[in-house]
């Protein structure tokens, strides 16, 4: 009898197998997951912010229709009188029907319809019930998002950004704002540390006199703002302690008193805020301007505080009696930098009538004396710790000191290529720094008027072209 080829050998071996063993129970296939269900806050709220709130906010109510609380959200405007949502019922849900692609009116109005991944979840959220997880149904729900919303900063950052704060820490390094951060930065340019987790821009950086404290003024512009506190302990990178003076729309400012027992803050909600620093209790609060407040400041003796404000004043307070002291209106235009002379006695302030002005606030607000010269808009002024020379730049991309007594001209400090926007005096008053809109950070010997280092201060950005040759 002839062998069996190969190949009729293996099918031979499977079907001796096939009809002795006992066969095999299929086997039960897992049902797939279930979805989770729609988030208001994770999912549907980003989908609103992009697309909605521009023209549905109680600044700008098309249709009468305001969508930033949940409750005006479900109940709609004078198109949609009753309930806009209908949980559940998707099909009569008025929402839904504005954003699909046949809506009449169509949302967004007059931009392309919303991409089909979103109408699809927005439809699924509605059968779901439409509810809320957010924390109240009458709440700010972008004020919510925006305050748990983490936007890490770029371990590399793509391009600059603008410099709206500097600061000297106490052993002489330059803190710099950032993108969603604060930069630390040796003398000589080179990266010393970064604090994260800020809001999108950081307006102002200060530190106690001792050291222990620092502050920063933060905010996603219109959105949302607060002052951050941190514990500074040398050779370690500051530790947060507190939120402080949050609000719908960016904090600018931040001082310490200068015994670093209080801290005080300003906005864009023109509320000027002080706190004990080491308990966090708000232990003055007034709203006495009439536009955001810009720069704050304490007296030597920390009892009287000064402001600088866009309604074209600069104030003071006394911080313990609670109340206004002396307004000046001399500059005519928005005033961006305040801060007290040595002795207490006056007040010198930055405004974009491109000028310093010196005025007394002993019962009246009376100028004796202003720096001139500028070229534009003064952002920024700043004192050196002995009190004797004033620093200030603006808009005409110079640092220029004078002679605090008399005004008299100092030094011009040339080589930024535009807009100053922030200033600071270093602890020992030998040393200033500046930074600038294109986002270059220059610090200056003030004795003779020479640079020290410049740099840009954005981590690991690779700049090309002219910038890269500086």
């Amino acid at each position: 009898m002839p062998r069996p080829s190969s190949s009729r050998r293996s099918l031979l071996a499977a079907v001796l197998i096939s009809s002795s063993a006992p066969a095999l129970p299929a086997l039960a296939e897992e049902p797939p997951p279930a979805p989770k269900p729609v988030s208001f806050m994770t999912d549907v709220a980003p989908i609103l912010v992009r697309n909605c709130i521009a023209c549905h906010n109680p600044k700008k109510p098309e249709s009468k229709y305001v969508m930033t609380s949940f409750a005006k959200l479900a109940k709609g405007g004078k198109v949609g009188e009753d309930v806009t949502l209908e949980p559940g019922k998707p099909d009569e849900s008025y929402l839904v029907e504005l954003i699909r692609p046949a809506g009449e009116p169509r949302m967004p109005f007059k931009q392309e319809p919303l991409p089909a991944a979103e109408i699809a979840l927005l439809e699924r959220w509605v059968t779901e019930g439409a509810k809320y997880d957010g924390q109240s149904p009458d709440e700010d729900w972008t004020f919510l998002l925006r305050k748990t919303r983490k936007v890490e900063a770029p371990e590399a950052y793509p391009v600059a950004v603008p410099i709206t704060a500097v600061a000297f820490t106490p052993d002489g390094r330059v803190e710099a704002s950032g993108y969603h951060e604060v930069t630390a930065w040796k003398p000589d340019g080179a990266l010393d540390g970064r604090v994260k987790g800020l809001p999108e821009r950081t307006y102002d950086v200060a530190f106690s006199r001792d050291g222990k404290w620092m502050a920063a003024a933060c905010g996603d512009p219109g959105l949302y703002g607060l002052a951050k506190l941190y514990s500074v302990e040398p050779g370690a990178p500051p530790k947060f302690v507190r939120d402080m003076a949050e609000a719908q729309d960016a904090v600018f400012a931040v001082a310490f008193s200068p015994d670093g027992a209080r801290v005080a803050t300003a906005g864009a909600d023109r509320v000027l805020r002080v706190y004990d620093t080491a308990k966090g209790d708000l232990l003055f609060q007034v709203e006495d301007h009439a536009d955001w407040v810009l720069d704050v400041a304490f007296s030597p003796d920390g009892k009287l505080l000064a402001t600088a404000s866009r309604d074209k004043t600069s104030k003071v307070f006394d911080v313990e009696k609670k109340e206004s002291l002396v307004t000046f209106p001399g500059h005519a235009q928005s005033v961006y930098g305040v801060l007290f002379a040595a002795d207490g006695k006056s007040v010198a302030s930055a405004g974009g009538d491109a000028q310093v002005r010196v005025w007394t606030i002993d019962g009246e607000a009376k100028e004796v004396r202003k720096f001139g010269g500028f070229g534009g808009a003064v952002f920024a002024v700043a004192l050196t710790p002995d009190g004797k020379t004033l620093a200030a730049a603006g808009a005409d991309n110079k640092v220029r000191t004078f002679n605090f007594d008399d005004a008299k001209a100092l030094k011009t400090l040339e080589g930024h290529k535009d807009w100053i926007y922030a200033l600071a005096v270093s602890p020992d008053g030998k040393q200033a720094a500046s930074g600038g809109w294109d986002g270059e950070v220059r610090i200056w010997n003030l004795e003779d008027g020479k640079p020290v280092a410049n740099f840009l201060a954005a981590p690991g950005y690779k700049p090309a072209g002219p910038q890269a040759a500086r």
